[in-house]
């Protein structure tokens, strides 16, 4: 379908082209050779798909269930050459809520989807840049800057007299996953009680201040 969708995109004369949650080494490069010939195509992937391979499902937690399927960790070097390299522009949390009632069945029945806006930069920074795979600021163009330019959105200025949109990282605190700090009304995460490193600790929203609760 990528391959396919791709194509079609050139031969429209090159048109805009995004590809959501890339999981697989074949994906990785099939974007990454279509760039050569169209730069109107972008891409993301998700947190998850460079932190958790398919090892995980054989308990079979619906926590683990989401769509893309979690993948092999061949997929997974592929996934973070790509983020290298700038085959994959950005990074989306993919934030899927589902009740306690919904994820507690058989796991063929539970919905696709996990939480992601609480863990996403922690699990970025901790697999990313704590390893050395990306900087800092290529993390921040990942998961700030590339998604705005993506949407057509303005770039984002420190000035005097502008509105304040920022968000305030620690880029040396550890931290637990505890579900029971998230403000998210659902707790379907496989990320529970996993230590990370770099927290979000405030954010800044048109002059709004809010403090994290993590």
């Amino acid at each position: 379908i990528l391959a396919r969708d791709i194509m079609l995109s050139h031969y429209c004369g090159n048109r805009r082209y995004h590809a959501q949650h890339v999981s697989t080494a074949g994906s990785v490069q099939i974007i990454r050779q279509a760039k050569e010939k169209n730069p109107n195509i972008s891409c993301e992937t998700t947190q998850h798909h460079f932190s958790l391979t398919e090892d995980h499902l054989v308990e079979f937690n619906t926590n683990y269930k989401m769509n893309p399927p979690l993948r092999q960790q061949k997929d997974i070097d592929a996934i973070i050459e790509g983020l290298r390299d700038g085959t994959i522009d950005a990074i989306a949390c993919d934030h899927a809520p589902h009740t306690q009632l919904e994820k507690d069945v058989e796991f063929d029945k539970a919905p696709y989807g996990i939480i992601g806006l609480e863990t996403s930069f922690g699990l970025s920074y901790t697999n990313l840049v704590a390893k050395g795979y990306l900087s800092l600021n290529d993390l921040i163009f990942k998961m700030s800057i590339n998604p705005r330019k993506i949407l057509g959105l303005p770039e984002i200025h420190i000035k005097s007299n502008n509105p304040a949109n920022l968000t305030i990282v620690n880029t040396n605190v550890e931290w637990i996953v505890n579900t029971d700090n998230f403000k998210s009304k659902s707790r379907n995460t496989p990320f529970e009680a996993m230590k990370l490193k770099g927290k979000v600790c405030w954010t800044i929203n048109n002059n709004q201040i809010t403090k994290s609760s993590l």
